[in-house]
């Protein structure tokens, strides 16, 4: 395989898939009922008359709901080339959305890539011990404790451990992702403060989708360990431990590759359950607060970000196929 090639290949596809998706979104937003302009419009403006109101008539120009939709469409596509993704209406009026996301999101992302590797590495371990010993005992007890876990409803995972490690045992905060000192705070103790109101919430993430990475490398593993090279590997007098790292879990991690970039797609935009309960500052939260208000080029950035991140993981992870299994660039 020409990786070059590949390569070129891939960002053509990804250019394509975000011109797409740029484009349902558009449009998406467009049939949603209802009026922005009226979320800003004061009460009594224009009395039973609100067509005849001043502000709304700034605003439809401003907006461009005055023109044909054709014309709103290319309006959009070329703030989003130049970065632009709207004003926000009723978060922060006036303020641009790509301002108002970019600290959420930075939250959102730490909160993500912190249970993301932990509960991939958690994973790897579980579900290496659960392969190798499949039908076993620890095979059973693995399985169905993470099982357990993955079935167990997000929202409820996080008012037990708020509930019990926050009020009934006060060990770990349930609010919040920092003290309200936090800015006086020196480097060393702000990321200390940090790490301590997030470990609730990284835990609820990691015990309801630890099973998405453990079960997915113990059924690989189980497809892996009957091939000819195992049996091979076995007869040439290699311990286990030599045939799991050399033979069994480099075949059976490309399935796991696939199921991460998967898990942070849908993450990125699955927050929102856990950062409500917490009441965490991050995007799920900030997509909450917008839908309730009706902010719709809020709602409408907070989707494309959203997007775009499974667009890139699943990206990422066709170019990890490439660079980890030999058979696919000799495809």
């Amino acid at each position: 395989m020409n990786l070059r090639r590949f390569l070129l290949r891939k960002v053509v596809y990804v250019v394509l898939t975000v011109f797409l998706i740029a484009s349902l979104n558009f449009f998406l937003f467009q049939v949603l009922p209802g009026d922005p302009t009226r979320v800003l419009l004061p009460k009594g403006c224009g009395g039973s008359n609100v067509t005849a109101c001043p502000l709304r008539e700034e605003l439809m120009q401003e907006w461009g709901l005055d023109q044909p939709v054709f014309n709103r469409y290319i309006i959009y596509m070329t703030n989003l080339l130049k970065g632009n993704l709207g004003t926000s209406i009723t978060f922060r009026p006036g303020m641009p959305v790509a301002d108002v996301i970019a600290p959420r999101l930075s939250i959102t992302l730490l909160i993500v890539g912190i249970a993301t590797v932990i509960s991939l590495w958690l994973g790897v371990v579980l579900g290496r011990v659960s392969g190798w010993r499949r039908g076993r005992a620890s095979d059973v007890i693995i399985t169905m404790s993470t099982l357990f876990g993955y079935s167990m409803p997000a929202f409820w995972v996080g008012l037990l451990l708020a509930f019990y490690f926050g009020v009934a045992t006060p060990v770990f905060p349930v609010s919040g992702d920092r003290s309200a000192n936090f800015s006086s705070m020196d480097l060393i103790s702000q990321i200390a403060d940090m790490g301590w109101h997030l470990v609730l919430p990284v835990l609820t993430f990691v015990i309801t989708n630890v099973a998405w990475f453990s079960l997915t490398l113990r059924n690989s593993l189980t497809d892996v360990l009957p091939e000819d090279y195992m049996v091979t590997a076995n007869a040439k007098g290699l311990t286990e431990t030599q045939q799991l790292r050399r033979h069994a879990l480099p075949n059976a991690r490309l399935p796991l590759v696939t199921a991460a970039a998967l898990y942070f797609g849908w993450v990125v935009s699955g927050a929102i359950v856990i950062e409500q309960i917490f009441q965490i500052e991050g995007l799920g939260k900030l997509e909450w607060t917008a839908t309730l208000n009706l902010d719709y080029q809020l709602m409408s950035g907070i989707f494309l970000i959203a997007a775009l991140g499974v667009v890139i993981a699943n990206a990422t992870a066709d170019v990890l196929y490439v660079l980890l299994d030999p058979r696919v660039r000799e495809a």
